[in-house]
């Protein structure tokens, strides 16, 4: 054990890329022999085996600024994660689910079944511990989930950004006089706000806090201890990027597994944006679960365009002249920024 310890205190963003993958890959690539191929179910037990936010509390602990698990704090932390995502799984279980409005608008529900009901309840455990945990630490880049006195334009910042390319593209899109899908596939009104909001509170509590804890949380601060943010960014997106390897054999990315490659490279891009705001925030992991669930959900609500990606390549190329990312490290703290 101490020489783990060790390990992990001379080399912290080794292991927690190890113990990342180590946790994460198992499980996720064990969710075909359970769900088949319903997608639903599928889903719901890969949010068991979100590795970066675990990885975080294993390493935490050993540093010694680990959350007091089992407080009261801790538990009005963990109860209301709990019974939230409990019920968005089953929830999902009884309508279906899918990655679009418009496959969603498809989907054939398998309804409860005992592998569904515990999975559900298994995975409304792990978002729970893992939201109650990280939101207990010491560790002031971890405890700053729950700081959310931030100012104004830093969270419309995080909750517009994604919009901003996407509505660009957009634009682009219709000025080219180019065929644009509808965001809510022929959804009654009514079906597609639950579809939504069901999606949105789902990537918040279990994808961004899950995925953020690590990437953000633990990762880009270590990095940027030895590398500029640039740098840092580029090394953390394929470390990301390549996490997600399973779900192109899973069942649930639909494109062939070589695309990981081109997983990583978005990933690269994503996390330059992600790196620009957490040092313009100094160190805000709530603004980066915001922006997160925004990346996520923006296309449920804004039709995705090809051209899309023109407003992304200015913003990722904007950011980096503005703040001069290759050669100006910008340490995060728990702080507010100004």
């Amino acid at each position: 054990m101490h020489a783990l310890k060790r390990f992990a205190e001379t080399r912290p963003v080794l292991s927690f890329v190890l113990l990342c993958y180590l946790i994460t890959w198992p499980i996720w690539f064990c969710v075909p022999l359970l769900a088949g191929t319903d997608w639903t179910l599928g889903k719901i037990l890969t949010g068991i085996g979100f590795g970066p936010a675990l990885a975080v509390i294993v390493l935490d602990r050993m540093r010694g600024t680990g959350a007091a698990i089992g407080t009261r704090h801790w538990w009005f932390a963990f109860l209301p994660v709990f019974l939230i995502v409990a019920t968005l799984d089953i929830s999902s279980l009884l309508t279906g689910d899918a990655i679009s409005a418009a496959e969603f608008a498809r989907v054939q529900a398998q309804g409860i079944t005992a592998i569904g009901l515990a999975g559900s309840l298994v995975a409304a455990l792990v978002a729970g511990f893992i939201f109650a945990t990280i939101a207990g630490s010491r560790s002031p880049h971890l405890a700053s989930l729950l700081n959310w006195r931030l100012p104004l334009r830093w969270w419309l910042v995080a909750l517009l950004l994604p919009a901003g390319w996407m509505l660009l593209g957009l634009a682009i899109t219709e000025a080219n006089g180019d065929p644009i899908e509808s965001v809510n596939g022929g959804l009654p009104t009514a079906i597609w706000l639950l579809f939504v909001v069901r999606s949105l509170l789902f990537t918040l509590l279990v994808v961004a806090v899950g995925e953020e804890a690590g990437w953000r949380g633990w990762m880009l601060p270590e990095l940027q201890k030895r590398f500029s943010p640039l740098l840092s960014s580029a090394l953390l997106g394929v470390v990301w990027g390549l996490w997600h390897f399973p779900l192109f054999l899973n069942g649930q990315y639909a494109d062939e597994p070589v695309l990981v490659f081109a997983k990583a490279g978005a990933c690269v891009i994503l996390a330059t944006l992600f790196t620009w705001l957490f040092n313009r925030t100094q160190g805000s992991l709530l603004l980066a679960v915001v922006l997160h669930t925004a990346l996520n959900n923006t296309p449920r609500l804004i039709p995705a365009t090809d051209a899309m990606g023109l407003g992304l390549l200015g913003a990722f190329v904007l950011m980096i002249v503005v703040d001069r990312m290759w050669r100006r490290p910008r340490p995060a703290s728990a702080g507010l920024a100004d």
